[in-house]
């Protein structure tokens, strides 16, 4: 599919997976660490260490379902916010945060949303082969 110009592509990825000793279910969503990473037209635009990644995966959960509004990503584990950012302008999006260095638009809704379902699905997907069930994911 050929993209329009003003269009960007975005993907959002993690990498170094890491799960804390958890005694009970709440306790999960602050026990899966990682290295958050999204990508713009193939060029890293942000990476950051020791991102609560279930935490930040249960808010795009919760975007997905009101799309029409802008998302706002604020952690248990800083002050600094919005961590992360996808603001609506005139017809696509932008995307950024107090830990961006600057504010990068033009992204279209349906590529965030995709972005955002794909990071849910390998984050899930990753959790279960590690031996966590995440059936509790979509009910909590």
């Amino acid at each position: 599919m050929e993209r329009i110009p003003c269009e960007h592509s975005i993907k959002i990825e993690y990498s170094n997976l890491t799960i804390g000793d958890v005694t009970s279910r709440p306790q999960l969503y602050a026990a899966v660490e990682g290295d958050l990473l999204i990508i713009k037209d193939n060029e890293l635009i942000f990476s950051e260490n020791g991102v609560l990644l279930l935490e930040l995966a249960k808010e795009f959960n919760k975007w997905l379902g009101n799309q029409q509004e802008d998302f706002e990503y604020y952690s248990m584990d800083y002050e600094d916010a919005p961590i992360l950012f996808f603001k609506e302008k005139t017809g696509s999006w932008s995307i950024g945060g107090v830990w961006f260095d600057g504010e990068y638009s033009e992204v279209k809704t349906s590529d965030i949303a995709d972005a955002c379902r794909k990071f849910i699905t390998d984050l899930l997907h990753d959790l279960s082969i590690k031996g966590i069930d995440v059936d509790f994911f979509y009910i909590d």
